[in-house]
């Protein structure tokens, strides 16, 4: 009975943690997240949610984010190509120095080597929100293994030229991906 309710229990805890990167906004698991952000204020016009989506299907990896403030769409796109089909659509255009998929791919390094460290280190991280327009990462980490991970990503040049910031979180620990 004991055997049956732990690895309940560990299912449980792993489909929590699973779910709790991959479906909060532009938090992020494995897939950027298709709708734009909105500023505070700020409606989530449809059209503009399905403009959003059409450009992020159409410009693939040259996109980096998209958000609403002042009731328009803004899209953070890699190149000038791509920043003028995103004007021609009817959206204000911004350059950005890493898409979307290049922000993914250096969370799964960031995991990767969170994992590898094992310990309390790799359940310390409890939150990755990458910022295509920003070009950065921000990761939510437990305040007693802040610096030992400030430290630990410096050193293993996990990120390269991608700026990580930190924030302390009290939040759920949850293992770092098994892939």
């Amino acid at each position: 009975m004991q055997k049956y309710t732990a690895r309940t229990m560990l299912g449980a805890a792993a489909l929590i943690g699973a779910f709790a990167l991959t479906s909060c906004g532009s938090e992020v698991g494995t897939q950027p997240t298709p709708t734009a952000t909105t500023s505070q204020n700020e409606t989530q016009d449809p059209k503009l949610l399905e403009l959003n989506t059409n450009l992020k299907d159409s410009l693939g990896e040259k996109y980096a984010e998209g958000w609403i403030a002042e009731n328009k769409l803004h899209v953070a796109v890699t190149d000038q190509k791509s920043a003028d089909a995103v004007t021609a659509a009817g959206a204000v255009a911004h350059l950005a120095r890493h898409s979307a998929a290049e922000l993914d791919a250096t969370i799964s390094k960031i995991m990767a080597w969170q994992k590898a460290q094992g310990g309390s280190v790799a359940t310390a991280i409890h939150k990755y929100v990458p910022s295509g327009r920003h070009g950065t990462i921000t990761l939510a980490v437990d305040p007693e293994q802040l610096e030992t991970i400030k430290t630990g990503l410096s050193a293993a040049n996990v990120t390269g030229d991608i700026a990580l910031k930190f924030t302390e979180s009290s939040g759920l620990a949850s293992p770092a991906a098994s892939s």
